[in-house]
């Protein structure tokens, strides 16, 4: 596949059968068979340059243990600060085997059993498992959607949830409810945690994929710890990978110390090719697939503003994850899954994202327009058979 792939993001290409969680996985998840429109994963093509860098490696037969941790953050470093303005200095970063086990990993070493870790909600549900399965006081914070449902960090309530409080896990950008933080509202969280004390680490993988600038969190508070990995921006999440930084030289012994001791410190070969190819050669693909996913947007909100304007969406500042209000509706979450299941799609419950998401569904739209399509057309059936708003 070449870099003419971009000119052919409509074709829908078959994934069952290819071991897809998505898809593969969609029947054990949802107890149907649905147009799966779920796990943050696109139904287009991996980077071409990604791919093309895997087949020459696949080309010698020998496949042992790679020695490329020093090349893979020294292109992520060098990415960074040509995509976003920031990068971390050389030593700063290391090596993880993904972003989940990193942010698990992340809460071990820098919190203590019982130690308060604030979450603002809704969020990615690792967040809170990260918290709950590590022995630690989970405490959150919903954010706040304004009139026209941008949501929004509520200071004083934030100021008051971080006393007594150890760490913040931030998503920035801020999956689901589809916002970039603006440099403002960064300083004045960085204000908020360090009069108090608090760590925070920023978990910042959907960053390439933002429609507005982004602002990397150590930018504005060096000793912040940033998780981040090309898997979402060049659709390769099954390669696994990822990277963290810390500009604190003792945060990042705690961390190094602890992603050792869960074996999680290391990424595989394809990882490391994939991502060195994604970082280094990637862009202009990415800037095909940001304007390809912009359409989408902005088409999801025309369709559901003339066809079932009683929805609450307003289009996400970064990525392909829409965050839809049913709430007007007037249904319990478990009529709404079960006319979904009956129309054949598959959404994520917004009750999995914590305090503020009941109601809500997460609709994955990185995919071509033909399958987006027939899945707002499930959406408008499943609506359909629900009772009207009043």
């Amino acid at each position: 596949m070449t870099m003419d792939a971009l000119d052919d993001l409509d074709r829908i290409w078959d994934r069952h059968g290819t071991g897809s969680l998505k898809w593969d996985g969609a029947r054990a998840r949802f107890g149907a068979e649905v147009l799966p429109m779920w796990v943050a994963d696109m139904d287009l093509p991996t980077a071409p340059v990604v791919l093309e860098a895997l087949r020459r490696r696949l080309e010698h037969p020998i496949l042992g243990y790679p020695w490329l941790d020093h090349e893979y953050l020294t292109a992520a470093s060098q990415w960074m600060r040509q995509r976003h303005g920031w990068g971390p200095e050389t030593g700063q970063t290391l090596v993880a085997s993904g972003v989940v086990p990193a942010l698990f990993a992340a809460v071990r070493a820098l919190s203590a059993i019982e130690d308060t870790v604030l979450v603002l909600t809704p969020v990615y549900p690792p967040f809170l498992q990260a918290v709950r399965s590590n022995g630690r006081r989970l405490r959150t914070l919903p954010l706040e959607p304004d009139a026209e449902g941008v949501y929004r960090i509520p200071w004083e309530q934030l100021a008051d949830a971080l006393n007594g409080t150890r760490l913040l896990l931030f998503c920035s950008p801020h999956n689901p409810v589809g916002r970039v933080w603006s440099a403002e509202e960064l300083s004045s969280l960085v204000e908020l945690c360090r009069s108090r004390g608090v760590r925070v680490v920023s978990d910042e993988i959907h960053a390439d994929l933002s429609q507005l600038p982004h602002t990397p969190l150590p930018r504005l508070m060096p000793e912040a710890v940033l998780l981040s990995a090309p898997g979402k921006a060049f659709n390769m999440a099954g390669l696994g990978g990822a990277f963290l930084s810390c500009g604190d030289e003792e945060a990042r012994r705690l961390l190094r110390e602890e992603l050792e001791r869960s074996q999680c410190q290391h990424a595989t070969l394809p990882a490391l090719v994939g991502g060195i190819a994604a970082w280094r050669e990637g862009g202009p693909w990415l800037e095909g697939i940001r304007s390809y996913l912009r359409g989408h947007a902005l088409y999801l909100a025309a369709r559901l503003a003339a066809d079932l304007p009683a929805l609450g969406f307003r289009p996400p500042e970064f990525g392909y994850l829409a965050w839809i209000d049913l709430r007007r509706y007037g249904q319990d979450d478990e009529r709404i899954d079960a006319v979904l299941r009956e129309v054949g799609l598959g959404l994520n419950a917004g009750a999995d994202f914590g305090p503020g998401g009941a109601g809500f569904r997460r609709l994955n739209f990185g995919c071509p327009r033909p399958l987006l399509q027939a899945g707002l057309d499930r959406l408008q059936q499943a609506l359909d058979l629900l009772s009207p708003p009043a």
